[in-house]
């Protein structure tokens, strides 16, 4: 079932003329019913015909395969030597073709398949981690294949199809699709060790207002933009931000020697980073909380997306 899932659904290049044998399924299972009863009076019985039918379709069998099949030994057809090769690969084609069918439709009913599913950073939270890689005891079959991403990639990778779900701190005005609050995250402060405030457990904003915040552009840079111009509206001054191309773990190496402090998600906070602690912020006036969103489209054609959401029991807008 995972080769048959993870297969590209590509439909390859083929003419079927060119695979064309003159022999049916029906030529096939009759030939292993012979085999298995040895005559065709019994696989007649079995197959619910008669037994000049099976006869017939052996016979065609052979003319097209242009050697025959079986051979009669003391009172029983048994399979020649070419005959058994045919008949022993043309068993596992039968198999194979069986689970084939079972697959397409468990897939088409979204029991199965692979959802991609585009989130950015770290997945050190508790309930994203359980997202992206606890597999659903129901449905087994469902694979949800993580796509770590930029931030400012998750949509437009949701739009090309390169993902099915995007996990993302925002949604945009302009987007098309459905979402859903998922869960929150809080934001914590992360200052050097050696800064005046790292023996606070609990850091006002008033004063942090003479001090430059790191901010990734790989992360959510407008939301914490938007965060800290709340925040400082009310004491009448702008934040002093600068903005690094760079990861968030980097953001937080580059707060550990002093560069400034930053910003960050509570499940992003790390014992023992080299010379970075992290302090609670206080949540007066307003909110430290971040909601975590999930976004799909509604035109998609994967049915095990549809599954997934139901199971996640999310409620869109």
């Amino acid at each position: 079932m995972r080769k048959i899932v993870a297969g590209k659904p590509d439909v390859a290049a083929l003419d079927p003329l060119s695979v064309r044998t003159g022999i049916e399924r029906a030529h096939l299972e009759t030939a292993l019913a012979v085999h298995l009863h040895g005559s065709f009076g019994r696989a007649a019985r079995a197959l619910n015909m008669l037994p000049s039918t099976v006869n017939k379709r052996v016979r065609n069998l052979e003319f097209q395969l242009g050697c025959a099949v079986f051979e009669r030994q003391k009172r029983r057809l048994v399979a020649t030597h070419a005959g058994s090769v045919f008949l022993q690969h043309s068993a596992s084609l039968l198999r194979d073709f069986r689970a084939l069918v079972d697959a397409v439709r468990r897939i088409a009913d979204g029991k199965a398949g692979q959802v991609f599913i585009g989130y950015h950073g770290g997945i050190a939270h508790q309930k994203l981690r359980r997202l992206l890689l606890e597999a659903d005891p129901d449905f087994p079959e469902i694979h949800k294949m993580p796509v770590e991403l930029p931030y400012d990639r998750l949509f437009e990778a949701l739009a090309s199809g390169r993902i099915d779900l995007a996990i993302t701190h925002s949604v945009p005005d302009l987007f098309q699709g459905r979402s859903a609050p998922m869960w929150s995250e809080r934001f914590v402060l992360c200052l050097p060790e050696s800064h005046r405030l790292a023996a606070c457990a609990t850091v006002q904003w008033e004063d942090l207002l003479h001090e430059t915040f790191l901010i990734s552009g790989f992360d959510a840079s407008e939301v914490m933009r938007d965060l800290l111009e709340e925040r400082f509206a009310p004491f009448g001054v702008s934040p002093r931000v600068a903005v690094h191309e760079i990861g968030p773990a980097a953001i937080i190496d580059m707060v550990g020697v002093g560069k400034g402090v930053s910003l960050c998600l509570d499940s992003m906070s790390r014992e023992n980073d080299a010379g970075a602690v992290f302090r609670e912020l206080n949540s007066a006036p307003g909110t430290t909380d971040l909601t975590i969103n999930a976004c799909w489209h509604t035109d998609h054609a994967n049915p095990a997306l549809d599954i997934l959401l139901k199971r996640l029991d999310v409620r869109p807008k």
